[in-house]
């Protein structure tokens, strides 16, 4: 876990006392992961710019695997621009992925055919699994600083090696999705513990075998 630092030397000693510091670290990162999340909604506000706003988001998460401590909001601003093509193909990949699944998974809803809620759900969990593999991707390029088509053979290499990558990126996406359809207001930052989350898989695959994969 990253180590992060509070604002004083004075804060970091209260908050040790007051919680411990194994607890004080905690509430640090989760505080952190949700300001990103913030930051990530606040510049995906144009739309265009919100793949590359999560391409900011898993390269800070990233750096804090790594025990850095980018700064916030700099380090958004210049990935943001850096990335912007990049995170709109990302982003429309993306978009393409989800309408497809939402079409196909409506057409078989509709037809009531013979299994038709297994064909819905499995429709739905093929699509699910497709977006964690993007952003296992986009983490594998945080994480080592590769090219693109690098970081995607680097996320399918961590996949084929660890069978448990790919099913927790999905998780995370999915109980993401379920704490927001609970809580909208949720949204607001729920982008920065999955970004985390998906660091996290990356981050892990990296300690059991070489980075970089079959890359």
């Amino acid at each position: 876990m990253a180590q992060h630092r509070p604002g004083t030397p004075g804060a970091r000693r209260r908050a040790q006392v007051a919680l411990g510091p194994e607890r004080a670290e905690q509430v640090r990162t989760a505080a952190e992961t949700m300001a990103v999340g913030a930051l990530f909604l606040l510049f995906a506000l144009p739309v265009v710019t919100a793949g590359a706003s999560w391409c900011a988001a898993s390269e800070i998460v990233a750096d804090w695997h790594r025990r850095r401590e980018p700064p916030l909001l700099r380090t958004f601003a210049r990935v943001v621009r850096r990335d912007l093509a990049a995170g709109l193909v990302l982003e429309c990949v993306l978009l393409a992925v989800v309408a497809l699944v939402r079409f196909e998974t409506a057409v078989v809803l509709d037809a009531r055919m013979p299994g038709y809620r297994a064909e819905a759900g499995a429709l739905v969990l093929l699509g699910t699994a497709a977006v964690g593999f993007a952003l296992l991707a986009v983490g594998c390029r945080a994480a080592s600083r590769v090219s693109w088509r690098a970081a995607v053979r680097m996320a399918a290499g961590q996949v084929r090696a660890v069978l448990s990558t790919l099913p927790l990126a999905v998780t995370a996406l999915a109980f993401t999705g379920v704490l927001i359809a609970v809580v909208p207001a949720f949204a607001a930052f729920m982008a920065g513990p999955l970004a985390f989350a998906v660091s996290a898989v990356v981050a892990r695959n990296g300690r059991l075998r070489p980075a970089g994969g079959d890359a």
